[in-house]
């Protein structure tokens, strides 16, 4: 066999269980979670509305390449190894089985740091797109949602366990646990529903850990909660949502602390997310910055300046003011909408791509608000 088919066949052999993790961990999740329990844990799912089935096979398919991606990158640890690159592995077998479980925490201690910085550091608008924009067109994301990665992401994530075993005696049997508590922890991450126990007080029962509500915050709003396995770096770094912990006690049927449930009355946090419909017709329920699906801008809604009684919003920020018209960010786009029949309707919308001038209407369910209008006469 030449070495051209060696490699064929280990990449195939990567492949195989890395497709083999994803599809067991990705859909046993979705089918547990969304189909055998989904009335059981009702009171526990942090979204109203379910992704469309389109968009959860888009990201499945999105996820396969990612997992070619992953196994490529395998590929070359395996190269390395077969040059005498890879030196830990042998190191680590003489450290013994204390050695091995201690590794394994410091991987994923080590794999953390690693997410928590490359992920902020994607979201910074020059490397957005490129890197992180297709993982964040899933707003509402799901079980599916894991591994949904441009090309350049995935390569990210992927370069952590080449590095890590260049660097640290770790034995290879480790990998194979690393991974497993790697995507079992990302599945459940994105899967909708808060699953993490509380306590009394409506605090996660391990504060350390992330739960479903921290990272579906970061899918709501970006700016937030970058972190993937553990909370310490968002609030070492001052990342983490300031209604975290209020938006985890309502999600797991406890009453708030006081702390973020004050800071929730006085407004000192800016939300995504939509409030619920019997919260829709105070005015304060909207004056909140959104974010476009797929976050290409930023809108702050608020009362209108001439008439406190109406809506208007203003665009804060875009990814890419190149495709939209001069002066428009800063500009306010919504004016005059009147709540009525469940809606804000009556008001103009000022296209920032087009500059063109709508009607529309802005309708509020399932924790998202959609604006839509047709052209003015």
């Amino acid at each position: 066999m030449s070495h051209i088919e060696e490699l064929a066949s280990e990449w195939l052999r990567l492949l195989n269980g890395d497709l083999i993790r994803y599809a067991v961990f990705a859909i046993a999740t979705w089918f547990l979670l969304w189909i055998v329990l989904a009335r059981p844990l009702a009171g526990r799912k942090l979204r109203a509305e379910r992704p469309p089935a389109r968009r959860m096979i888009v990201e499945f398919l999105i996820s396969l390449r990612s997992v070619a991606i992953f196994s490529t990158v395998g590929l070359s640890l395996a190269v390395l190894d077969r040059v005498g690159l890879v030196w830990g592995p042998g190191v680590a077998e003489r450290l013994g089985p204390v050695w091995f479980w201690a590794s394994l925490g410091l991987m994923i201690v080590a794999h953390d740091a690693w997410f928590y910085w490359a992920h902020r550091l994607m979201h910074q608008p020059a490397l957005f797109r490129t890197f992180h924009r297709r993982h964040h067109r899933s707003n509402n994301p799901s079980p599916f949602t894991a591994y949904s990665f441009d090309l350049a992401e995935a390569a990210v994530q992927a370069a952590f366990v080449p590095l890590w075993m260049l660097a640290t005696p770790t034995p290879w049997g480790v990998i194979g646990l690393f991974m497993i508590h790697q995507i079992f922890r990302n599945t459940i991450g994105h899967c909708g529903y808060e699953l993490f126990p509380a306590r009394r007080d409506g605090r996660p029962l391990m504060t350390f850990l992330t739960t479903v509500t921290h990272h579906d915050l970061h899918h709501a709003q970006a700016g937030w909660n970058y972190g993937l396995y553990f909370t310490w770096w968002d609030r070492w770094m001052g990342t983490e949502h300031p209604e975290y912990l209020a938006r985890f006690a309502r999600a797991a049927g406890r009453a708030p602390s006081m702390k973020p449930a004050l800071a929730a009355i006085l407004g000192l946090s800016l939300l995504i997310t939509a409030p619920s419909p019997s919260q829709a017709q105070t005015m304060t329920a909207f004056t909140r910055d959104w974010a476009a699906e797929g976050l290409g801008g930023v809108v702050r809604l608020g009362p209108c300046a001439e008439d406190g009684s109406k809506l208007c919003g203003r665009l804060l920020w875009v990814w890419d003011e190149s495709r939209v018209k001069q002066g428009m960010v800063g500009a306010e786009i919504l004016k005059g909408f009147v709540w009525r029949g469940g809606a804000w309707r009556d008001g103009t919308i000022l296209n920032p791509v087009d500059g063109k001038t709508y009607r529309g209407s802005i309708r509020v369910g399932g924790g998202s608000a959609r604006v839509s209008g047709c052209v003015a006469r």
